[in-house]
């Protein structure tokens, strides 16, 4: 279950008596940060920014894209390149500029194929899981080159702290009247010996996401259901 929320003893003396108090911590969220403070800290093309405060202060994370070219090394050829970068700010005052805390970093190229990168962004975000008043924060992407049906790459991650748990896997993909293909997933070893809320968490996470994109029969299924007649 999860852990209660921790709180601090205040002593207040009133009238010669000794009078005890709680004061909890909490977490909440705030109002977005304006474009042009992300523009400050040198974000380029933010897709998702969460904003907000809990037990170490004003945390900010900000979800970023940026499409490019490469040069490949072996064939010397241009290539297409995506970073994706998720990246946590901190201050403890507002008066303070925000410094980065972490970030995650995930480069992709792809040799004049289908390239399809991105984060997860309806399942990545900030929230105090245990109610300890600290916030745990979780970041989704997918990766995908090539061309036909295949499966894309997961990457899910959630950080505690400065503890870190992870699941990679493959996207489960079923093409009309074939065996399914992917869907396979690896457990940080860190996430196998993980508290129960932080594995049914990264669980959760999981099944929203690995049979995206859709199988080729639930989009057959959507198209046929779009051509029946109203």
């Amino acid at each position: 279950m999860p852990a209660k929320p921790l709180c601090v003893v205040l002593s207040l003396t009133v009238g010669g008596l000794l009078v005890a108090g709680c004061e909890p911590k909490t977490f909440e969220m705030l109002p977005p940060i304006p474009m042009e403070q992300l523009e400050v800290l040198g974000v380029q093309a933010p897709l998702k920014s969460v904003h907000y405060r809990d037990s170490d202060g004003e945390g900010l994370l900000v979800l970023s894209r940026v499409d490019g070219q490469a040069s490949d090394p072996e064939s010397e050829q241009e290539v297409d390149k995506v970073v994706l970068k998720a990246t946590l700010y901190g201050r403890s005052k507002a008066q303070e500029a925000f410094q980065a805390r972490w970030q995650i970093d995930q480069q992709t190229t792809c040799p004049g194929l289908d390239l399809d990168v991105d984060f997860y962004t309806d399942v990545s975000g900030v929230a105090d899981l245990d109610q300890n008043g600290a916030a745990e924060v979780t970041v989704a992407s997918h990766a995908f080159c090539g061309g036909g049906v295949e499966p894309h790459d997961i990457a899910i991650e959630m950080r505690d702290g400065q503890r870190v748990y992870s699941i990679t896997g493959q996207s489960l993909i079923t093409p009309a009247g074939e065996d399914p293909i992917g869907g396979e997933r690896q457990d940080s070893a860190s996430l196998r010996a993980a508290p129960a809320w932080v594995r049914a968490h990264m669980d959760a996470v999981w099944q929203q996401v690995y049979q995206r994109p859709w199988s080729e029969t639930a989009l057959q299924d959507q198209d046929e259901a779009a051509d029946e007649p109203g």
